[in-house]
């Protein structure tokens, strides 16, 4: 499997189109009980948007656009966090806006809701992750993130997490 993009947000010349599938029949996490997230998925904003009504198109990003040219995209993303939610897992749900290179030393903007747009880094998300690992107050959690234009002098991740409603 290849990547349609370098890293540069180029055109990968080897990419050529094929088909991909992965059946999962369960998911299980190993180890006792935890307050803190056992499992965390990274989705995607916009993932509730295709067939909202009055939403407006023009003004969405291209995945939303374009989700049934994309193979229902976004689509298959939800149903993917429909079925961490059921699994029984303290889990987060991570939706990051449109992912990038640049490096992760923006303040994060969390929100609920599937309406924010914008960017964030991957360097962020990562780093986002390895904080989660450790705050209960991440679990049962759906979120979307976005980078803001200021840089953080530091953030208060168990505050932004717990200002968010559970699922």
């Amino acid at each position: 499997m290849q990547t349609k993009f370098e890293y540069d947000g180029s055109l990968n010349p080897r990419f050529s189109p094929g088909l991909f599938g992965l059946e999962i029949e369960s998911i299980k996490a190993y180890g006792g009980e935890s307050q803190t997230p056992d499992f965390i998925l990274i989705s995607s904003a916009g993932v509730t948007r295709p067939g909202r009504p009055g939403l407006n198109l023009d003004e969405e990003p291209p995945a939303v656009r374009m989700n049934e040219q994309l193979g229902g995209i976004l689509t298959w993303k939800w149903r993917g966090e429909e079925v961490v939610r059921q699994s029984g897992l303290n889990y987060t749900i991570i939706r990051p806006c449109a992912l990038t290179e640049k490096p992760g030393d923006q303040a994060l903007l969390f929100d609920q809701g599937d309406n924010i747009k914008g960017q964030v880094s991957r360097e962020a998300i990562a780093a986002l992750c390895l904080e989660i690992l450790e705050k209960p107050q991440a679990c049962q959690k759906t979120f979307e993130v976005r980078e803001e234009e200021q840089t953080p002098n530091s953030q208060d991740w168990g505050q932004s997490l717990a200002s968010l409603t559970s699922d």
